[in-house]
């Protein structure tokens, strides 16, 4: 079975007005239903195309999701509202039902304008980490038998915080899509921050099943000025635990030291 890019695994076809239609891949599987990440960028997809049907000067800037339950293959339905049109933002809300005729996870997205500001207007306190160079690091194989089977869509390069470590839940690498690759989207942006592994595994003295419930990431540049020939820096810690449901900070830096995507998750132990 040939395995589709990223781009590909999130493509939709509009079907109506509001209305799309997503045919969920095969060979994307997390657990039970189709990887976060790919409904996420799925989602993001659906508002993208809205927003640039009504006012394509209006970049995604953020998503906030909720994922009910897994995503089956096969033909996903996405419905479309547009929440409030303001001045200079749009907010959309955006849902997927599976094949089997269950509501799997509904988000929030939100399109603005730019602001013109000045350089000294541009600033903030996280700082890229430090990390040795990609193309010297091993690419780790992360599918089964020992990872999720959407992770052979992807090339991992872990610096720090290896699964079953049992050390602090801090992690480092770099991540990449592999195999056809045309460019960064809004979508695929924001949807591959999910693909690496829960922070709490490196905590852990086994893996256990873990899902992610709630979704909010913020998308702080063009993704068209991130270069798709480089990787992404990664990097996520657990901020803390309670009977099973953790909070997780996830980052993507580009080479250059930009923070492109910062992402908080509730991640909760399945069994």
């Amino acid at each position: 079975m040939s395995l589709p890019d990223f781009a590909a695994g999130c493509a939709i076809e509009r079907t109506g007005p509001d209305s799309f239609t997503w045919r969920v891949p095969e060979g994307w599987l997390q657990g039970r239903g189709a990887w976060g990440g790919l409904v996420v960028a799925a989602h993001v997809n659906a508002a993208e195309a809205e927003q640039n049907r009504s006012d394509p000067s209006r970049r995604i800037r953020n998503i906030s999701a909720h994922l009910f339950g897994p995503l089956p293959s096969g033909e996903a339905t996405i419905r479309t509202t547009c929440l409030r049109a303001g001045s200079a933002m749009t907010t959309w809300q955006v849902a997927i039902t599976g094949s089997d005729g269950q509501l799997a996870s509904q988000a929030v997205v939100i399109a603005g304008t730019g602001r013109p500001v000045s350089a000294q207007d541009r600033w903030g306190t996280a700082q890229m980490p430090s990390l040795p160079e990609w193309d010297g690091l091993p690419s780790a194989p992360v599918r089964p038998p020992v990872g999720p089977e959407f992770g052979a869509h992807f090339d991992y390069r872990p610096v720090s915080g290896f699964p079953g470590a049992q050390s602090a839940p801090h992690a480092l690498g770099w991540l990449s899509p592999a195999g056809t690759w045309d460019g960064w989207t809004a979508g695929t942006a924001l949807g591959i921050v999910d693909a690496w592994w829960p922070a709490s595994y490196i905590s852990m003295a086994e893996v256990r099943p873990m899902g992610t419930v709630s979704f909010s990431a913020h998308l702080l540049v063009d993704p068209a000025t991130v270069s798709p020939d480089e990787p992404l820096a990664y990097e996520a810690w657990v901020s803390a635990t309670d009977d099973g449901f953790t909070s997780e900070t996830r980052r993507l830096w580009s080479p250059d030291g930009r923070l492109v995507v910062e992402n908080h998750q509730a991640i909760v132990v399945i069994k």
